[in-house]
């Protein structure tokens, strides 16, 4: 087990160093903006005035080392969305704070190292396609909650849950702004519309100019007092802010494991799930041991330099995709423009108004929440309905952690009968064609097992065929595996036929197969 880098270094040829350099420099472009507004919504004001630094040296330190000890060629991580609400209430948390975090984030990558080490990057794959949707789309309606605060202006009391959040924004409606809504709606205007019309183009940054030509011109002339970085931070100066290891004993290290376990939880899903994403788009294949391994070692280093967690982020690994990415080599390059920029835009950041922050991340918050996947998924069946609206609600109403528990358990009673009925595999040759005959029930648990048969032949095979005549049920994780393995057929100009369906699982394959 090695890092793909030096897997991707042994064919790289020289030509490839120019693409290399250019996606790194338009994802450091990318990132940068994004690095400062998740670093202010994830650290209360009032914990740390810091959180614009701690953002961007997440970018740098973990986005260097988990392309460089990473075991996907194309993964460039950094801070991401689904970070923001639990890492806000853990340093709202007295007993955790900025150190506990640092701790905590340390033992997280700790634990991601011995996952990997222990090969659980293979485990990782068995999580229920719902409640990864369930807790995303969860995560992703309460940063766009969060967003409101800035957008418009407002002055409400401190709340860490979502609903506490509404009810207080209720509350200090008196003290909206309407010159800072005007602007954010300017800037989400920016971040929404740019993308369709060039993906290419850096729509956070031009919103970012954009707004504060806007808000200088309009604090100057209307007096209309839009919060800045400055008028709220003061000045802003480059540099790392290295662990204090002699105040670690006023810890109450207990309060710290359970934030260790959920940071390398949610490390593990959120990188396994980008490095999907990443080979999905390449046609290329992940180490996920590896993967965690590397996730592991940058989230120790991040902790230890200042920064915050950090894992693979899918929309800077498709932005170093699109823009020509061949090797790992473009997220390191990233990491070190991203260095550059850190140095040498600090002087300007004080006039750029939070609003705009906000409005990149709403539009963050809107792709990561998936809605018209996740109103897509509840018409599927009531089982996994009801474990996708389980997780997706726990996770609003109180955190990620009570979402992914409760909906693990909910998953594991309603799927008892598929447990008893289990999954009987048979194959056969037959002229160009590899059949599969099923038996029993296809769900999360043995998706994998299907899967992995159908893959030892999908050198050998131009045509494989499931006979799904004695398959009793199917879920939404096989059926999003299927879905991903047919992709991937396709890629190669192989094709995947499902034969002998009953009317129930045709209905459903019918409706969503190749969609997911």
């Amino acid at each position: 087990m090695k890092p793909e880098l030096f897997n991707s270094l042994k064919n790289y040829k020289k030509k490839y160093i120019l693409n290399d350099l250019l996606a790194g420099l338009m994802v450091a472009i990318i990132a940068l903006p994004l690095s400062i507004a998740l670093g202010i919504q994830s650290v209360p004001s009032e914990v740390s005035q810091n959180g614009i630094q701690l953002g961007i040296i997440t970018a740098i330190v973990a986005g260097f080392f988990i392309s460089f000890l990473g075991g996907s060629k194309f993964q460039i991580g950094g801070p991401t969305a689904a970070f923001v609400v639990i890492l806000y209430g853990y340093l709202l948390d007295p007993n955790i704070g900025i150190l506990g975090l640092a701790i905590s984030g340390i033992m997280a990558g700790g634990i991601l190292i011995l996952l990997g080490l222990l090969r659980a990057g293979n485990v990782m794959k068995l999580f229920p396609y719902p409640i990864t949707i369930g807790f995303t789309t969860g995560i992703g309606v309460t940063l766009l909650i969060g967003q409101i605060k800035d957008l418009c202006g407002l002055m409400p009391e401190g709340a860490t849950e979502a609903i506490h959040k509404v009810i207080n924004y209720g509350r200090a409606i008196s003290t909206f702004n309407g010159w800072t809504f005007l602007v954010g709606v300017i800037g989400l205007l920016c971040v929404i519309i740019i993308p369709k019309i060039n993906k290419k183009i850096p729509s956070a940054l031009v919103a970012i100019v954009i707004c504060t030509l806007f808000t200088l011109l309009l604090n100057k002339v209307a007096n209309a007092n839009i919060a800045t970085i400055g008028s709220t931070y003061g000045e802003i100066k480059a540099g790392f802010f290295p662990v204090n290891f002699s105040l670690v004993g006023n810890l109450h290290f207990p309060s710290l494991i359970m934030p260790a376990i959920v940071i390398a939880f949610l490390c593990a899903i959120e990188s396994l799930l980008s490095a999907t994403v990443a080979s999905g788009m390449t046609g290329t294949t992940f180490n996920p041991n590896q993967e965690l391994v590397g996730q592991g070692v940058a989230n120790i280093c991040s902790s230890l330099l200042g920064g915050l967690p950090a894992t693979g982020a899918i929309a800077r690994t498709a932005a170093g995709i699109e823009n020509g990415a061949k090797s790992p080599l473009a997220g390191m390059f990233h990491a070190l423009f991203l260095v550059i920029m850190y140095f040498a835009l600090m002087g300007v950041l004080g006039f750029i108004p939070l609003c705009v922050f906000a409005s990149i991340l709403i539009s963050v918050a809107i792709n990561m929440s998936r809605f018209p996947l996740f109103l897509k998924l509840t018409r599927f069946g009531i089982r996994d309905t009801i474990i996708l609206l389980v997780t997706c609600a726990l996770t609003i109403i109180f955190d990620l952690t009570y979402g992914v528990l409760g909906g693990v358990a909910i998953t594991i009673l309603l799927n008892i009968g598929s447990m008893k009925a289990g999954l009987k595999l048979t194959s056969k040759q037959e002229e160009s064609k590899y059949v599969v005959e099923a038996n029993g029930a296809l769900y999360f648990a043995n998706a994998n097992k299907l899967i992995n048969m159908l893959s030892k032949e999908k050198e050998n095979v131009d045509t494989f065929v499931i006979d799904f005549k004695n398959v009793i049920s199917i879920d939404e994780t096989a059926l999003e595996k299927l879905s991903s393995f047919n992709k991937s057929l396709q890629k190669s100009n192989k094709s995947l036929e499902i034969i002998n369906t009953s009317d129930k699982i045709k209905k459903r394959l019918d409706k969503f197969y190749g969609v997911i």
